[in-house]
């Protein structure tokens, strides 16, 4: 499933696709977001949608899209590394 957010702006329309960034983009970012806000979920106690900006908005939905993009890669690369789905009993 690919992972697509769409931005309407003042500068136009703008869509990100997810899954055709290479992990090592989305780490990067990740990162940056660390660094300047601190872990997600610190930034996410601290958002307040009633007083905060468009752009805190845009920051904290880019990064969950970031972090779940991380969560599904991972977890299909394990699906492989195990020889596909669990089977249930």
């Amino acid at each position: 499933m690919s992972r697509i957010l769409a931005i309407k702006g003042t500068e136009g329309e703008k869509e990100v696709d997810y899954s055709a960034i290479p992990m090592k983009e989305i780490q990067k970012k990740v990162k940056a977001y660390e660094k300047q806000y601190g872990s997600y979920a610190r930034f996410l106690r601290s958002y307040d949608c009633e007083s905060g900006t468009p752009e805190d908005y845009l920051i904290l939905i880019d990064w969950e899209c970031l972090l779940a993009e991380i969560k599904s890669r991972k977890v299909a690369k394990l699906s492989l590394i195990r020889g596909g789905k669990k089977k249930l009993r």
